[in-house]
């Protein structure tokens, strides 16, 4: 009992210590462009195959105090895949993510916008392929978005991400295949400060 009464007093001491930095939560829905590059060993040559649209969705929180530098960490649900033309029909591959997913924000405070710029890595998990896709992967990202100011604590953001493979998301003897995709997001933001109601008019 004295060991939980320790822990919970912990929690608390520590969660108390990084309220200050905690400047919000939000949820984010959109689409997602995959397409892959297949590369053969025997005989060599390559693949490109095109793209194929599905969707995501993410739920994240933004810490830091300073006014341009902010550090986002979400969790993702996404489907990201290809689709290969042949002569009589489509064949689409689909591949199931969740993902951790861990930026550096940089953003730039205005009278009715904050536009800003994410870079970071993602832990992606692939629980359901179709294509006996590697189950961890990491993968960069980069992303640019907007947040629109409002007089209160609800934002509306809209972002743009281009998430490329690194490694292998698939290895054979026979084959490699890198997974690449776009995303296009639009979602709601929460602040819990006031400082993030209404920024300062800039003169």
């Amino acid at each position: 009992m004295k060991k939980i009464f320790f822990v919970l007093c912990f929690t608390f001491s520590l969660s108390l210590l990084h309220a200050q930095f905690f400047q919000g939560w939000g949820f984010m829905l959109g689409g997602t462009a995959g397409k892959q590059n297949w590369k053969y060993h025997n005989p060599a040559s390559k693949l490109k195959l095109n793209y194929l649209l599905r969707y995501n969705a993410e739920i994240f929180g933004e810490f830091g105090s300073h006014a341009t530098f902010r550090w986002v960490s979400e969790i993702q649900y996404n489907v990201k895949g290809a689709k290969k033309d042949s002569s009589e029909t489509a064949i689409k591959y689909a591949n199931q993510y969740f993902a951790w997913n861990n930026y550096l924000m940089i953003r730039k405070e205005m009278i009715s916008i904050i536009p800003f710029l994410k870079i970071g890595p993602r832990c992606e998990y692939v629980f359901n392929s179709s294509q006996a896709f590697n189950k961890f992967h990491f993968t960069p990202s980069l992303g640019a978005g907007i947040e629109f100011v409002a007089f209160g604590p609800v934002k509306f953001i809209t972002e743009a991400w281009w998430v490329p493979d690194a490694t292998k998301s698939f290895s054979s003897n026979m084959m490699d295949i890198k997974q690449h995709a776009w995303e296009l997001r639009i979602g709601l933001k929460f602040a819990v400060t006031s400082g993030e109601s209404c920024p300062a008019a800039q003169h």
